[in-house]
């Protein structure tokens, strides 16, 4: 087996047996009980910056959800793991969980299991199993990604290749989040749009997707950019300092 296209990962894996955070590593992220619903799961802002999701499900039937978003030209990579021992290496592939992708377009597609390739993590000391790969051509927006349990079992999803430092955002009523979607909303309170101050610029513009807002970019590092003069009630206007959402209006 090659291992060599698999060193982001090793470090992800590393990352997720230990309390060490490298620099340059596959990000943890772990689902909880508030990723059971899409609009409350959290966002990978760029997915294409490595990541590694997991799930721990305790019997049959439990959901969790997670998204992340693509740029224009931003190929979609995906890895379906499984550490390599009981109960999920002892599991059919009709026992083990099953991921299942969304695209921006609504397109639904499965991580289908092909594979139980083995590979031992020397950073953690852990051996894992590759279920399933995903690289091709990715679409513009945010992807859904759901990962329904068949059996009591662990799984993990990594996402990305980019071995830089990345942003998740979280869905909640709280400052420097973004807030969830409210259905038909006409116009944007000030306490709402106020909860994304602290977010990056980028971050502001999927929250604003998510919720259906409009979205502009009013000042950037103290330039103001010229803008249309007429007000609407389902837009935010931010201003951005050091790529920091620093102040939010509606209109």
């Amino acid at each position: 087996m090659k291992q060599a296209p698999f060193k982001a990962l090793f470090f992800a894996l590393a990352l997720l047996a230990s309390s060490a955070i490298p620099a340059a590593a596959h990000q943890p992220v772990s689902l909880n009980a508030q990723s059971a619903r899409i609009d409350t799961s959290p966002v990978l802002i760029e997915g294409s910056i490595s990541f590694a999701v997991t799930a721990n499900f305790t019997k049959s039937g439990e959901r969790r959800y997670f998204r992340f978003a693509l740029r224009e030209g931003e190929a979609l990579k995906l890895e379906y793991l499984i550490l390599d021992r009981r109960p999920e290496n002892a599991l059919k592939s009709s026992q083990l969980p099953v991921v299942t992708i969304t695209s921006p377009s609504g397109k639904k597609s499965n991580l289908k299991i092909n594979e139980r390739t083995k590979f031992y993590e020397p950073y953690g000391k852990q051996n894992y199993l590759f279920l399933s790969r995903a690289n091709r051509a990715g679409e513009s927006g945010i992807y859904t990604v759901e990962m329904r349990s068949r059996a009591r079992a662990s799984a993990l999803v990594a996402v990305g290749s980019k071995e830089v430092r990345g942003e998740v955002m979280q869905i909640s009523n709280l400052a420097s989040s973004c807030p969830k979607k409210i259905s038909d909303e006409m116009e944007i309170s000030e306490k709402r749009a106020n909860q994304l101050v602290g977010l990056s610029e980028r971050a502001g513009e999927i929250c604003s997707l998510l919720n259906g807002w409009g979205y502009r970019v009013v000042q950037r590092d103290g330039e103001d950019f010229a803008v249309t003069m007429d007000y609407r009630s389902n837009r935010i206007n931010v201003k951005v300092k050091a790529e920091k959402i620093f102040e939010v209006t509606v209109g």
